[in-house]
Formats: C-alpha cells, sequence, structure tokens
C-alpha cells in the first residue's frame, strides 16, 4: 500500500472509531488492531492522535466537496440529493464535527473550520437562490434545519436500500429548507396540550424546583460549563468556583461528575415518557411534536449538552436513557403510522429522527432561540419533515 492511500486508510478507520467511541476513549494502539498494523507504523504517518482526528475529519470534508463541485450548476433539490449520498456513506462526518472537533487545539482545528465555514457559505448562497425571498436570518434557520436532517444519519443506524435512503433524506432536507410552513395540517395548528401533557408539564417544573436551590444551581451551571467547554474539559472544582463553592461541598449534592449529567438527561426523559404516557390511546403526533420542541426550546443547554456530551453516560445509566429515548421514537413512528399509513416501518423512522435532529440542532446552535416565534416555527420545520416525500434527484 502506497503511503498516501495507508494514510487514508488510517484516516477513514479513525473516523469510525471516533464516531462510536468519542476521541478520548481511542488509543492509537486500538487502531493500530482495528488496520492490522503496529502502533510505531501509525505513527510514520501521523504524529499523535490529534493529527489523526483532523485527518478523519479532512477526509470527510473532501467528499462533501467533490458531492458540491458543481453546486452552482444544479439545483438546490439535486445539491441536497448529492449530500445526503454523502452524509449516508460518511455517517461519521457530522459528529466529527459536532462533537469531536474541539478537541483539536486551534492550530488544527483553524482550517477545518474554515474549510467548513465555505461550504456552509456556498450552500446559504444556493439556497438564497432558490428561496429568494426569505431574509438572511430565516435563511441561516432554514439551512440549519436542512443540515440537521442530513445529520440524523450519524445518530442513528438504519437497514435500509441505500438508494431509498437518499431519496427520502433529500426529500426531508428539501422540505425542511423550502417548504413554506406548511406542514402542520390546518386542523392542528392551534393545537393545545392535552390535560395529561399539561400535567406532565407541571410535574416536570415540580421535580425541577424540589430539588434544592443549591443543587440546582449547580446542575445549571455544570450545563453551561459542559455546554461552553466539553465535558471532559469540566471539572467540579470548575463548576465550584463559577459558584463561588469550594470543591468538597459540591459532593453534598452530586457525588461524581457523571451525576449531574445522570440527573440532567434522566429527568428530560421522565418528562418525555409522562407527557404521553397512561392515557389509553395513542398520543396524537402533534402533541409529540410540540411536546418535544416545548422541552427544547425551555432545556436548550440540555439538548445541546446531549448531542455533544451522551457518549460520556455511565454505560448502564446511558442504555437506559436510549432505551426511553427509543420508546419515545417509536411513539412517534406509531402516530405517523396513522398520519401516513403508506410509509414502510424504516421510512417513518427515518422521517421522524430527521424531525426531532431539527429540534435538536435549531435550539442549542446560534441565536435561533431569540426568534419570537421559534417554538411555532419549529413545529412546522418538524411537520415539514415529517410529511416529506422522497425525491428522486439525479445524484
Amino acid at each position: 500500500m502506497s503511503s498516501d492511500a495507508r494514510q487514508r486508510q488510517l484516516a477513514e478507520a479513525a473516523a469510525l472509531k471516533f464516531h462510536h467511541l468519542g476521541f478520548h476513549q481511542v488509543s492509537m494502539a486500538d487502531l493500530a488492531a482495528t488496520v492490522g498494523v503496529t502502533a510505531p507504523a501509525i505513527y510514520r504517518h501521523y504524529s499523535d492522535k490529534q493529527s489523526l482526528l483532523a485527518a478523519a475529519i479532512s477526509t470527510g470534508l473532501d467528499e462533501v466537496e467533490v458531492a458540491l463541485a458543481e453546486l452552482e450548476s444544479i439545483s438546490w433539490p439535486a445539491a441536497l440529493g448529492r449530500l445526503a449520498a454523502t452524509a449516508i456513506t460518511r455517517r461519521d462526518l457530522w459528529i466529527l464535527l459536532q462533537r469531536e472537533l474541539r478537541h483539536l487545539d486551534p492550530a488544527r482545528r483553524a482550517p477545518i473550520t474554515e474549510r467548513f465555514s465555505v461550504i456552509v457559505a456556498r450552500l446559504d448562497t444556493a439556497l438564497a437562490d432558490a428561496a429568494p425571498d426569505l431574509d438572511a436570518d430565516t435563511l441561516a434557520l432554514r439551512l440549519t434545519a436542512a443540515l440537521a436532517v442530513l445529520s440524523s444519519p450519524s445518530l442513528y443506524r438504519l437497514d435500509m436500500p441505500t438508494d431509498d435512503y437518499t431519496h427520502l433524506l433529500a426529500g426531508a432536507a428539501t422540505a425542511a429548507s423550502l417548504t413554506e410552513l406548511q406542514g402542520t395540517p390546518a386542523t392542528s395548528r392551534r393545537f393545545r396540550p392535552s390535560a395529561q401533557a399539561k400535567v406532565a408539564a407541571g410535574e416536570y417544573q415540580r421535580s425541577v424546583q424540589s430539588e434544592s436551590s443549591r443543587s440546582e444551581e449547580l446542575l445549571r451551571t455544570s450545563l453551561e460549563l459542559f455546554h461552553e467547554r466539553g465535558y471532559a474539559a469540566v471539572s467540579l472544582d470548575d463548576i465550584g468556583a463559577r459558584l463561588g463553592m469550594a470543591g468538597p461541598s459540591i459532593y453534598y449534592h452530586f457525588a461524581t461528575k457523571a451525576d449531574l449529567l445522570v440527573t440532567a438527561f434522566t429527568r428530560a426523559t421522565e418528562w418525555l415518557s409522562a407527557s404521553h404516557s397512561g392515557a389509553g390511546t395513542p398520543p396524537d403526533l402533534d402533541e409529540l411534536v410540540r411536546g418535544y420542541v416545548d422541552l427544547g426550546v425551555r432545556e436548550r443547554l440540555l439538548f445541546g449538552v446531549y448531542v455533544l456530551e451522551a457518549i460520556n453516560l455511565p454505560p448502564t445509566v446511558g442504555r437506559r436513557i436510549r432505551q426511553s429515548l427509543d420508546r419515545d421514537i417509536a411513539a412517534w413512528s406509531d402516530a405517523l403510522a396513522l398520519t401516513r399509513p403508506e410509509l414502510t416501518v424504516q421510512q417513518r423512522l427515518v422521517l421522524v429522527q430527521a424531525a426531532r435532529a431539527v429540534v435538536n440542532d435549531v435550539v442549542r446552535v446560534g441565536h435561533f432561540h431569540d426568534r419570537d416565534e421559534i417554538a411555532e416555527e419549529l413545529r412546522d420545520l418538524a411537520w415539514s419533515v415529517l410529511c416529506a416525500e422522497p425525491l428522486a434527484v439525479q445524484a
């Protein structure tokens, strides 16, 4: 194998490892065993693990740039079709950009950030040409929603023919970027939560208030710091320092740093479960969408930390929380089946996961949470994805 080929092989193998395990859980020895070489052999190509991470992300961006080589001469849906194909073949890329890029030192991070910024600027221009009536902020919101749809294969693996997956993902991304907020059925556009959902919301708020004020301060401050710096870079002393507390006094409220993550995520998943269980009838899809959006808008830091830091949950707790979220996704899928019985189970899951990804990303990225109507916009964006049709565009 040539030196260039070996470098790419190592970078792509590292991308898969970093995607599944996280940067801090992967060693050079692990990677060497995966590829079938010795650890010293890796150092002939990469000086350290950061160099490997930078190369892993760069190989993914290479494929995005190839997909967009003719961006200026093809239609916007066709561009999304090509990006959808890349998102499926390089499922690791979005997670590496969202979660792992921050682990690079500034010198290695800067050129990757610049490359990605150029890609986003080109996409922004292409979307502006396709939707010239959108103002700049709404354009940014729509592009973020489309990219969130394309990121969903990074989070969920589905056993589905690649072409079918590509066409449906492209259709969902196109709907998120271009649909004129017509996704929510007129009969439920002014939906109000059921009595059960109101009770669940009240119980959620009481669970927050029942914590001691100092515990709640610690929880909120830890989420802020995890969001700003990353879980691995924050210590209990850092959390205490921001609150003017001595590190040891934190142990009265939380025994470990992981307990802070566990408490926050458990609280949120319990609310989602309570908001649509025990009523005797399957939950309405619009009620599920509304509940998820309302929780996301209310707990945007929590959503952001979950996307970036769920990999750091203790294994047993992580499985329990993922199982709870899987039950919520299944509830969405079952409710969507009543609205769109023509869809297969896999098609429903693609759309449900893409719609939830839109909520996850919009509430945590940028300044969109400051928009006056962001909750209503998010519900409409989610519905536009759930109502999307496969888009058979030329790849």
